[in-house]
């Protein structure tokens, strides 16, 4: 074994190579030890020192002389304090966050202006680098809707940074379309995103595509419906407010997935139920057979509690169904 093996463990060159001699050669004294580490006095004071105090060396009483320790109990003791060191360093690193307010106000100083209140990103990979860099520097709460298909490209991407800010402990509130929990992998995100601790709403009313960073930051598509096409950066006041309070109002007119959304089937039925009394009508209205629709509407009234077509209709409404 050659070189400073224990560097990693946080002993230099001069106290590993003291440290060895002693457990060849223990029980020897100070002018030895000197002698067989080729050091001067200060140089194998210091060393001797510091060994002690890491605990990897003894002095016997009395006799001036030393002896290393056992090298299992003094590499676990080692590791341990490095391990606890290396704990400390990384909670300083992630409480350093508040440093970007900092940095921030100082970033906006120099690049007031609408080129920085409103910024354009082109192509679906710079969207996502570009959520993923906003994510990494929020603090509290992301807030996110899904409008239509999440196209596959991106599905994992999302995961993955959903799971990432819930870990971080933010808090995250997130609206699919109805047209999103359709896909089966859509509804099991959403129900892992949920035990984790995020709140998510389902609606099938319309929906705006945007993600909200700490009430500060928004990035909203170009066209709702084509997140490839790019998407703005806003940083603007005024703007954001607008958008938050729209993100709210969505928010309020939607329900939790676990109540179960109706397809887009189903809710064509209930508009259908609410703007006409007799099944006859709302069959020829949405092109299917009389016997299909009477079908919906049982399964409808059944999942609602409803007695009648009415009070389907009224309930459907309550939940934001329609």
């Amino acid at each position: 074994m050659n070189g400073n093996a224990l560097a990693a463990l946080g002993v230099n060159a001069q106290e590993e190579a003291v440290y060895r001699l002693l457990l060849r050669s223990p029980g020897i004294g100070f002018a030895a030890i000197r002698f067989g580490c080729g050091m001067d006095q200060d140089v194998a004071g210091t060393a001797v020192a510091r060994l002690r105090d890491l605990g990897m060396v003894r002095e016997m009483p009395g006799r001036g002389t030393f002896s290393g320790n056992d090298p299992r109990a003094v590499v676990e003791r080692l590791a341990r304090r490095r391990v606890h060191g290396l704990q400390s360093e990384i909670r300083q690193v992630v409480s350093s966050r508040h440093v970007v307010d900092v940095l921030l106000d100082d970033q906006r100083q120099g690049q007031r202006g609408p080129a920085f209140d409103l910024q354009r990103v082109e192509g679906i990979d710079q969207v996502v680098a570009c959520i993923d860099e906003l994510s990494f520097f929020t603090r509290e709460e992301r807030l996110t809707t899904h409008p239509g298909p999440i196209i596959t490209a991106a599905l994992d991407s999302v995961r993955s940074s959903d799971l990432e800010c819930l870990r971080r402990g933010l808090r995250m509130r997130t609206i699919l379309h109805t047209s999103a929990l359709d896909r089966p992998e859509v509804g099991l995100l959403a129900r892992e995103l949920a035990e984790q601790g995020a709140e998510v709403r389902g609606t099938a009313g319309p929906l705006e595509r945007m993600v909200i960073f700490d009430r500060q930051t928004a990035v909203v598509a170009v066209d709702p419906h084509d997140i490839t096409r790019g998407a703005l950066v806003v940083r603007q006041p005024g703007l954001l407010a607008n958008l938050l309070a729209l993100f709210e109002r969505r928010w309020s007119q939607s329900c939790r997935v676990e109540e179960q959304l109706p397809s887009e089937t189903e809710r064509q039925v209930l508009q259908a139920m609410a703007r006409v009394d007799k099944d006859e009508a709302g069959a020829r209205e949405l092109g299917m057979s009389l016997r299909t629709y009477r079908g919906h509407v049982a399964a409808l009234m059944r999942r609602l509690g409803a007695s009648n077509r009415f009070q389907a209709a009224l309930v459907a409404r309550d939940r934001n169904w329609i």
